[in-house]
């Protein structure tokens, strides 16, 4: 660590210790005392009743926020400093309703139209002030946000604001009969088409404007007719919601197959015909996850889909096979589906050697992600990392490595950071990367740290 800490890396600092789980209780004493660490020191889980009281005499919104949602506090507890924590006490169930009424005759309209968003319930009077403001933007965030009366749902779709009309439209709140109404101004079709809630007679008839394409070709309770017509479009944001819509009838899949740049999100659509999507597999980046309709298939259509080379690997990557299959894709000399099963619940510690041995540094990415890599073997792999840099960083993240490890990591500067947060980093090397201003937060952060190192860090921010 540097003599003198520039200036930079102060706050970095400052916010890595604060949110240590190792820092003790004599400088977290101190460092509540910093009004900007207020949101990192909220998320910890020591706090006692006089760090949550110094925290919210900091009046930051944010914290006030995470205290609330902890239970670390109640809402007539809080100190009403300022609009932003006002608002953030209105999102309490046990907020009083006097507050909601207070912001809601406040002069800026901007607080007025957060009011509604930010409020877990407002009470009725409030509804209907609100709904008489003069500025249409907190009419509008009334609508879209709070449930309203029938009646005043009523008035509000002949207002004269297009805005608060088209948040009406949007709205999940609005009850369906209005949005019927609603569909005959052409001007709120996008809103209506987006909307959930619009019944989905209502959302068929939308098709003729073409505005309304795109919502519709990803709702999924729509008539097969409607899928039909919007095959025929050219834009390719309306065909790839298609494409992914599990709604959409199978003839409308095979029919948008025939477009290369669909097939991803075609092999994405958890209603894709299994052999539709080996058509399809070979050529697309499917990536590690298991597909939605692997995901989904029963152990005959799994055994099916593994006897064929094109469909081994995505079998591969689900998590809950048959012991014997799994036994079968671990083994199989495809690097693609023994990646796929490096960390696959079932593998095994020599089962894992086997694959580093047999397919070499193409699968160390892969095997070190595995929670069962033992230390021994993420060390052979950060040797023969070489020039693939991904290894590194997935052994950096992992917790089994060893400090001997994490400092072959550090060449990378990805794996420089998250082998800064290790507890297993050796002591000298974590001091040494808080002097970089990429790393001094997470080095800061890591519970590893002697505690006579955090006492000098949080001296020099106060001088």
């Amino acid at each position: 660590m540097p003599a003198v800490l520039p200036g930079r890396l102060v706050n970095a600092v400052l916010e890595g210790l604060a949110s240590n789980s190792a820092l003790p209780a004599t400088l977290l004493d101190r460092l509540v005392a910093h009004p900007e660490l207020a949101p990192e020191l909220a998320e910890r889980a020591d706090l006692s009743p006089a760090h949550v009281r110094a925290l919210l005499a900091h009046a930051d919104s944010t914290a006030v926020y995470t205290l609330l949602d902890k239970g670390l506090v109640h809402p007539a507890d809080i100190p009403i400093t300022d609009e932003s924590v006002a608002l953030v006490v209105t999102g309490s169930p046990d907020a009083d309703p006097a507050l909601a009424r207070a912001l809601a005759f406040h002069p800026d309209p901007t607080v007025r139209a957060r009011l509604p968003e930010w409020a877990c319930s407002l009470p009725a009077d409030v509804i209907e002030l609100l709904a008489r403001d003069p500025d249409t933007s907190v009419v509008a965030e009334l609508v879209l946000f709070q449930a309203l009366p029938p009646w005043l749902a009523v008035s509000l779709s002949r207002h004269p604001s297009l805005d608060v009309r088209r948040a009406l439209a949007s709205s999940p709140h609005t009850p369906a009969s209005l949005l019927a109404s609603l569909s005959s101004e052409d001007t709120l079709v996008r809103e209506l088409a987006a909307n959930p809630a619009t019944p989905a007679s209502i959302a068929a008839d939308l098709l003729r404007h073409h505005t309304s394409r795109y919502f519709l070709a990803g709702r999924t309770d729509l008539p097969s007719d409607v899928y039909d017509q919007l095959a025929s479009e050219l834009e390719p944001g309306i065909l790839s919601q298609l494409a992914a819509n599990p709604a959409v009838p199978v003839p409308v899949l095979r029919q948008l197959a025939g477009t290369r740049a669909l097939r991803l999100a075609l092999l994405r659509n958890p209603a894709i015909p299994l052999d539709l999507l080996a058509e399809l597999a070979p050529s697309a980046r499917i990536g590690p996850d298991p597909l939605p309709r692997i995901a989904s298939a029963s152990v005959v259509e799994l055994r099916e889909l593994a006897a064929s080379p094109v469909t081994r690997m995505l079998v591969a990557a689900r998590p809950d096979l048959p012991a014997d299959l799994f036994a079968a894709l671990v083994s199989d000399p495809d690097a693609g589906v023994a990646g796929a099963a490096a960390t696959h619940p079932l593998v095994t510690v020599p089962q894992l050697w086997e694959l580093v041995e047999r397919h070499g540094p193409l699968l160390y990415p892969r095997v070190a992600r595995n929670p069962l890599c033992p230390p021994e073997l993420l060390h052979h792999m950060a040797l023969g990392a070489g020039s693939v840099e991904e290894t590194y960083r997935a052994i950096a993240r992992h917790p089994a490595a060893s400090g001997e490890t994490l400092l072959l990591c550090l060449e990378d500067a990805q794996a420089r950071h998250l082998a800064a947060a290790h507890p297993h980093l050796p002591v000298p090397a974590i001091v040494e990367l808080l002097g970089s201003e990429f790393t001094a937060g997470a080095a800061a952060a890591n519970p590893s740290l002697p505690v006579h190192v955090m006492e000098e860090l949080v001296d020099r921010s106060e001088v």
